[in-house]
């Protein structure tokens, strides 16, 4: 009976969070998430590391069956209501009943996994599989502990990079999920492409200063860790190392070490666990708060400078040409827009908090162009 009486209010504070929290009617299908949208409504495509084949497979088949896009939103809420009730279960298993309650809460108030439940892209539904995987991955059974692998497997499949992730699997559910990396690596050798990557050691230094993708569990967790749960807080920085190798990192390359966390934060066994796990819980409010408050922000503060005197500026874009991760020009600036401010499936809030810490930026003019104003870093 108290299972399910969790299981209910837990997927009310999802759904609340998720659908009345977050202005989910501001959604638009942006950058990637327009080119699924795109397969669903019937258009040709072909298989990238962008545009993965099973999730667009499936977008393709569900786009014969129903007419509206929203299927495909209330398909990734799904997906990220059931993440939160598979980590509940990973974490009581693990560690008991009300830590499992906790874990629950806390990815339910996690703001990168409650606003990429809102977005199509390939993020929700991969990091749901994978979530189940840690729950059966955790069994007694050895037959259903075996399941995680197929779901680890059709995880992967989805979304490749979370092969590189099977170390870290391995440390919060066992081996048997972990070889489910298999299906992953075996995809991108059946695509013949993968992400294009600048070397380690130019991406790293920058990126692993960007602790702050791993969530608002971070400092909770790591005041409360324990013996019994070091392993989970060596995945989540094993989860961030990794992808920091990416130039592009973003939040959402490290929710399963967001989850880790949450792992760390439920599995403390003192009398300090229930202030650990109010200061989590206000940490949460808090940074979903802030997130569902600049969902597809319009507008930003704009400090009143004039005109940017001349100078060469340098792009965010890591694909792009004249990306800051280039040759450097002689007087490098970088623009900030209101996009920069705004949480969007395009993730520019992640590279604009890459520029703000890898970098000395100082506001040396404004640009007022037809779809709002530019403010103008000079870049040091």
């Amino acid at each position: 009976m108290r299972v399910a009486s969790a299981g209910l209010g837990l997927t009310v504070l999802t759904l609340a969070v998720r659908l009345a929290w977050f202005p989910v009617t501001r959604h638009r299908f942006d950058g990637h998430e327009a080119d699924y949208l795109a397969v669903f409504e019937g258009a040709a495509w072909e298989g990238s590391t962008r545009l993965v084949p099973a999730l667009a497979g499936l977008y393709q088949a569900l786009g014969w069956l129903f007419d509206s896009p929203w299927v495909l939103v209330g398909l990734s809420v799904l997906a990220g209501l059931v993440t939160v009730l598979a980590v509940a279960g990973w974490a009581g298993r693990r560690f008991g009943f009300v830590p499992g309650v906790v874990a629950g809460a806390l990815v339910a108030l996690s703001p990168e996994h409650a606003a990429w439940s809102l977005s199509a892209y390939n993020v929700a539904l991969p990091h749901a599989l994978l979530a189940v995987a840690l729950w059966v991955g955790t069994d007694e059974r050895e037959r259903v502990r075996w399941a995680g692998t197929a779901l680890y497997a059709l995880a992967c499949s989805m979304r490749m990079e979370l092969a590189f992730l099977a170390p870290f699997v391995a440390l919060m559910a066992g081996w048997r999920a972990s070889i489910g990396a298999l299906g992953g690596l075996a995809g991108i050798a059946v695509m013949g492409t993968a992400p294009e990557l600048r070397p380690v050691s130019q991406v790293l230094p920058i990126n692993v200063q960007l602790v702050a993708f791993l969530g608002p569990c971070l400092v909770p967790a790591l005041v409360g860790a324990s013996r019994r749960t070091v392993a989970l807080l060596g995945a989540a920085l094993g989860v961030h190392l990794v992808g920091s190798c990416f130039d592009d990192y973003g939040a959402r390359h490290a929710l399963l070490g967001a989850v880790a966390l949450i792992g760390v934060v439920a599995g403390l066994e003192d009398r300090r666990k229930w202030v650990v796990w109010g200061l989590a819980l206000l940490a949460s409010l808090w940074s979903v708060y802030q997130t569902a408050d600049s969902y597809y922000v319009r507008s930003f503060d704009v400090p009143e400078l004039g005109p940017p005197p001349p100078c060469d500026p340098i792009l965010d874009d890591p694909l792009a040409e004249g990306s800051h991760w280039d040759d450097w020009p002689a007087d490098p600036c970088w623009g900030e827009e209101f996009v920069h401010h705004a949480w969007t499936s395009r993730a520019l809030q992640d590279r604009s908090l890459r520029m703000h810490t890898a970098y000395v930026l100082e506001p040396i003019g404004v640009e007022h162009l037809p779809g709002g104003p530019r403010v103008i870093y000079s870049v040091r």
